[in-house]
C-alpha cells in the first residue's frame, strides 16, 4: 500500500460521521472542508492541526480512537511518553500496528545490518508506561530469543535527581550492579540500552564479557559524537551496533547503514509514518516532524524536540525502508528538557 492509499483510508476512518473518533471528528466541524475529499497527500496533511501534546496528556485515550475500534479493545496497545519536556502524553496502537511501529522496522534492519539471531538479550531500560520495554520483548523474540534479562529502572525517578549529585550516582550505580551480576551468571550476546549505560558498561565490565556480547541496541537518547568510534574500538569491538530513532507517540526508525562521520542515519519502515525535516538552516539542520497514519492514532505535523540532517538512502525499497529520513538527531539547544536527560 502507498502512503496516499494509506492516508485515504486512515481519513476516512477518523473522519466517518459515525464512527470517527472524537478528536478529528470535532477538528472536522471547524475546518471548513472535508478532509476525506481534500487531504490526498502527505503535504496536505498541513492543512490538519497538530494534536496539542497537552490533549494527549490529559483527554482520555478513547477521545482519539476511532469509536469502531473500541470493541477491539482487548488489541489495544497503551503507550506512554517519558515526560522529559512536559507530562506524559499517550496513544494507542492496534496489536497490528505495534508490529509495524516497533517490531517489523527493527526485524527488516537487523537483517539488513547482520545483526546477531538467537542470542540472550538483556534489556536496560523503563518498562511500566512506556512502550520501549513491550517492543524490546517483542523485538527480542522476534529474532529467536527467549525474553529478555532485564533491570529494574524507572527513567522518571532519576530525572527528579540533581546532575551530578550523590543520588543520582547512587541510582546508576545500583542500575549497573543489576546489569554486572546478569552478565556474570549468564550466557548474554545482545545489550539494548541507552548510550549513557552502554558507555558506562563499556568502562565497567571485564574484557571477555565485552567481546563477547554480539550486538548491541541503543534507543531512548541521543549520543555524543565520539560515542560511536569508542563503541566500535574499545567497549564492544565484537558487537554489532543497531541504533533506533522514535518515540512512544509514533514508533521507531532503526538504522541500516553503519555510523559514518556525518552520525547514524535513521528512516521510517512501511507506509505508516513519514519523517521531515523542516526549516533547514545553512548547517543543513532543521526541526525534526512526523506524521503518524494509523487506524488507531491519526498524528499529523508533530513537531519534535529534536533537530538533524536529512538523509537520504539509495535503496530498492524491497525490505520495506522509505528513502528519506534523519542523520544525527539530537534536541535542539531552544527545547531544553523540563527534567534531566537521567539515564534514558
Amino acid at each position: 500500500m502507498s502512503v496516499e492509499d494509506r492516508l485515504a483510508c486512515v481519513l476516512e476512518e477518523h473522519f466517518d460521521p459515525n464512527w470517527g473518533s472524537g478528536w478529528w471528528l470535532e477538528r472536522g466541524s471547524e475546518l471548513g472542508f472535508d478532509a476525506r475529499r481534500e487531504i490526498r497527500c502527505v503535504e496536505d496533511l498541513d492543512r490538519l492541526p497538530p494534536i496539542p501534546r497537552a490533549a494527549l496528556a490529559s483527554l482520555p485515550i478513547e477521545h482519539f480512537v476511532p469509536r469502531r475500534l473500541h470493541e477491539r479493545r482487548a488489541d489495544w496497545i497503551v503507550s506512554e511518553t517519558g515526560g522529559t519536556t512536559g507530562a506524559p502524553a499517550r496513544t494507542v496502537f492496534l496489536a497490528e500496528e505495534f508490529e509495524e511501529a516497533f517490531v517489523a522496522p527493527f526485524v527488516a534492519a537487523a537483517a539488513r545490518m547482520g545483526f546477531p539471531r538467537e542470542r540472550s538479550w538483556l534489556y536496560l531500560g523503563p518498562s511500566g508506561p512506556h512502550v520501549i520495554g513491550k517492543a524490546a520483548r517483542a523485538c527480542a523474540r522476534a529474532l529467536g530469543a527467549m525474553d529478555p534479562f532485564a533491570v529494574d529502572l524507572d527513567p522518571r525517578w532519576v530525572r527528579r535527581l540533581p546532575p551530578g549529585s550523590l543520588a543520582r550516582q547512587r541510582y546508576t550505580a545500583h542500575v549497573l550492579s543489576q546489569a554486572e551480576a546478569i552478565l556474570e551468571s549468564q550466557d548474554v550476546g545482545v545489550l539494548f540500552a541507552t548510550p549513557p549505560l552502554i558507555a558506562a558498561l563499556g568502562e565497567r565490565l571485564p574484557r571477555e564479557v565485552r567481546h563477547a556480547i554480539a550486538g548491541v541496541h541503543l534507543g531512548g537518547m541521543a549520543a555524543p559524537p565520539d560515542f560511536w568510534k569508542q563503541l566500535d574500538e574499545q567497549w564492544f569491538p565484537e558487537a554489532v551496533a543497531l541504533g533506533g530513532y522514535g518515540n512512544s507517540l509514533a514508533g521507531v526508525c532503526p538504522q541500516i547503514t553503519p555510523t559514518g562521520p556525518g552520525g547514524p542515519e535513521y528512516f521510517p519502515h512501511g507506509d505508516r509514518l513519514v519523517l521531515e525535516v523542516i526549516g533547514a538552516e545553512a548547517s543543513g539542520r532543521g526541526r525534526v516532524r512526523f506524521h503518524r497514519l494509523d487506524r488507531a492514532a491519526l498524528l499529523p505535523g508533530m513537531l519534535e524536540r529534536d533537530e538533524a540532517g536529512r538523509a537520504v538512502h539509495d535503496g530498492s525499497g524491497e525490505d520495506g525502508f522509505r528513502p528519506l529520513g534523519v542523520r544525527d538527531p539530537r534536541p535542539a539547544e531552544t527545547e531544553a528538557p523540563t527534567t534531566g536527560e537521567g539515564l534514558y
